[in-house]
């Protein structure tokens, strides 16, 4: 049996993180409609949509106009060489 080092492994950079969210019925069914609509599964459909909207300076505004409630954990979103930062 060989044990591997994990000190010397790299992380890949397209590696994916889980999110597991449950969602009303009524947004279930857009999502899914919409999905097959695009030909895509409702997983890299909600993906897709998640990286749009933490990518859009004006949508991450909004969330936090509506739901921040404290300053100090408030991201501050900047444009840098065609990318989103916070």
């Amino acid at each position: 049996m060989r044990i591997q080092n994990t000190e010397n492994r790299k992380v890949r950079s397209d590696k994916k993180e889980r999110v597991n969210i449950t969602t009303t019925q009524d947004t279930h069914t857009k999502l899914k409609k919409l999905a097959v609509s695009c030909g895509m599964t409702k997983t890299a459909l909600a993906e897709d949509m998640i990286r749009l909207c933490v990518n859009h300076m004006d949508i991450v505004n909004w969330y936090q106009e509506q739901f921040n409630q404290d300053e100090q954990y408030r991201v501050k979103p900047v444009q840098k060489d065609g990318n989103l930062i916070y």
